[in-house]
């Protein structure tokens, strides 16, 4: 074959002014900007009576908003879904961790109760919701109780997985070398299930934050999903928006902070 029938490579179009442009941070995030305000000036200022009652405006949206942080009924109700979010949490990750380790070290215990931990793992949660409403009310303690449930089965089989994967071997070596029970749980088992039990609490917090907002939804006093729910009984269409405007915020918020922790602690494992 001679050079005159080898093919060359066909060359790579240059990109045009306005392509290499969006390529960038800033073109990308003028664009989104860019179109944000499109949305909202079609939202605003749409001409039909009907669908402004049902979906209001950005402006009214915002100055309802701006309404509630003048007189402080917004805190009180933002602070509500973060104490029942918090405490939920903090209850269902000790409880797990706590019983995960002990059953790792009771092995025959866990085997007699994992048919019921299976089956209570496998339950919608949101299921409980009523039953904890007639039991506890529709206060903080309902609520508490909804979180920490489902985040007790989440980090407890997060737990029981590093459990299964203690290395059997190292922990024999260290009793055949007079190591004492609890320094095997120190030395042995804590740190073999520490990952586990991490990747367990990142997950429960995006769980523990969605039934929070849910159990407000169904029977609530305070709280941005009894604010969803209290608006759109009455047909407040300003209310409702603002309300999930809110809870927009706050799950951005929160996706933010735990996209942060993850990579600062893949960062740190690597």
């Amino acid at each position: 074959m001679n050079d005159a029938t080898k093919t060359s490579p066909s060359p790579q179009p240059l990109p045009t002014a306005p392509s290499a442009f969006f390529a960038t941070t800033f073109g990308r995030t003028l664009a989104r900007l860019v179109l944000a305000l499109i949305i909202l000036a079609i939202w605003e200022y749409q001409p039909d009576a009907n669908i402004r009652f049902w979906m209001s405006g950005p402006i009214e949206i915002v100055a309802r908003l701006w309404t509630w942080i003048l007189d402080g009924s917004l805190w009180g109700n933002v602070g509500a879904t973060v104490l029942a979010m918090a405490l939920g949490y903090l209850i269902g990750t000790a409880s797990g961790i706590a019983l995960g380790l002990l059953f790792g070290l009771m092995p025959r215990v866990y085997r007699v109760l994992s048919p019921y931990i299976t089956a209570l793992y496998a339950m919608p949660k949101i299921a409980l919701a009523p039953l904890f409403v007639i039991v506890l009310g529709i206060g903080i303690e309902s609520k508490v109780a909804l979180v920490a449930i489902t985040v007790f089965f989440l980090v407890l089989n997060s737990t029981l997985d590093g459990v299964r994967n203690v290395d059997r071997d190292l922990a024999r070596a260290l009793a055949l070398m007079g190591a004492t029970r609890f320094e095997l749980i120190r030395k042995v088992l804590i740190p073999a299930t520490l990952p586990w039990i991490f990747t367990g609490m990142r997950i429960a917090v995006r769980y523990a934050f969605t039934n929070t907002l849910l159990a407000e939804l169904i029977a609530s006093n305070s709280g941005i999903g009894f604010m969803i729910e209290y608006y759109s009984g009455v047909f407040d269409a300003t209310g409702t928006y603002a309300a999930i405007l809110v809870l927009v915020i706050m799950s951005v918020g929160l996706t933010e902070v735990l996209t942060q922790i993850e990579t600062k602690m893949s960062h740190g494992h690597g």
